[in-house]
């Protein structure tokens, strides 16, 4: 059985205060603080805590780039639930060994012709679950992938800025983040602007397909967590690799935040909506540590 969040060391991760620009306050909050070193934790709690039924008795299965198979694997674990992460030789060599030494089985999944990697997993997931002993609990839509954050990180960043936070930017592959703690911002305030980032090539919101770095962010087309809720985010920005590595490391060498790519993303987007603001309070998610990326910030 699971514990209470609260019990693991999930949530009220710390936001730091990054150097003004154009006169406007940057903040990250730095979700690596959490407990199994990411923001997917919370997404992965609430997803097991509130598999249906039908789920019990099957294989859980889930086609991740490792942080959310890392945290479904423990939290199965603990729920005497067996667990199967579907990857693909684009995650980095660390997060592959992350799964290794927590005894996460996974299976490496090859490109299928006609479709980039992460649909190719996508559409293994699916045959998986069509037979009949495996669950697919489907990150992209599951709403309490959303709820995870519409209970948990979107009540922190309003109390962590006061209510004083204009804009809201969060990389996006799943969906799940930017929507929940986009819900709940948009209801303390209409006024917040929420924003999203991706990798160039995705297209989330993106117009450009082709081959990008961090696996973790980015979709070919817009997720079901986005479809369903197709009124919450209010502007996007796409990222190219070398300018989210470029302030990943920026961030870890001049700030001493070692965070990983998709937060330099995050900031990028931050900066961009800072060029054209002033007075603005603007909050970005660092969804997890540099660690696992070393190949790419070293």
């Amino acid at each position: 059985m699971l514990k209470e969040l609260y019990e693991y060391g999930i949530g009220n991760t710390p936001v730091v205060e990054l150097p003004k620009s154009n006169g406007n306050r940057i903040l990250l909050k730095l979700e690596m603080r959490n407990f199994l070193g990411s923001i997917k934790a919370r997404t992965a709690y609430w997803i097991v805590k509130n598999l249906p039924p039908e789920a019990k008795n099957r294989i859980i299965v889930e086609s991740s780039s490792g942080n959310l198979g890392y945290a479904l694997g423990h939290f199965c674990k603990e729920n005497d639930l067996r667990f199967i992460c579907l990857i693909d030789d684009s995650i980095t060599k660390k997060k592959r060994e992350y799964l290794e030494n927590a005894e996460i089985e996974y299976i490496c999944v090859e490109q299928e012709e006609g479709f980039d990697l992460r649909n190719s997993r996508i559409r293994k997931a699916e045959r998986m679950m069509a037979g009949g002993k495996y669950y697919w609990v489907n990150q992209y839509d599951n709403p309490f992938g959303v709820m995870a954050h519409e209970m948990t990180t979107g009540p922190e960043i309003w109390k962590q800025t006061d209510g004083s936070i204009t804009h809201f930017v969060c990389p996006i592959g799943s969906g799940g983040t930017i929507i929940g703690i986009g819900k709940y911002l948009k209801r303390m305030s209409e006024k917040i602007k929420i924003v999203g980032v991706e990798p160039f090539g995705s297209t989330i919101y993106g117009t450009v397909e082709k081959t990008y770095i961090n696996a973790g962010m980015g979709l070919t087309g817009k997720p079901g967590n986005i479809l369903h809720n197709n009124n919450v985010v209010d502007d996007s920005y796409t990222i190219t690799d070398e300018e989210s590595i470029s302030l990943a490391r920026m961030l870890r060498n001049d700030l001493g935040l070692n965070v990983g790519i998709s937060s330099g993303t995050a900031y990028a987007g931050a900066l961009r909506i800072a060029a054209r603001e002033t007075g603005a309070t603007i909050l970005a998610i660092a969804p997890d540590g540099g660690n696992a990326y070393e190949e790419y910030l070293k």
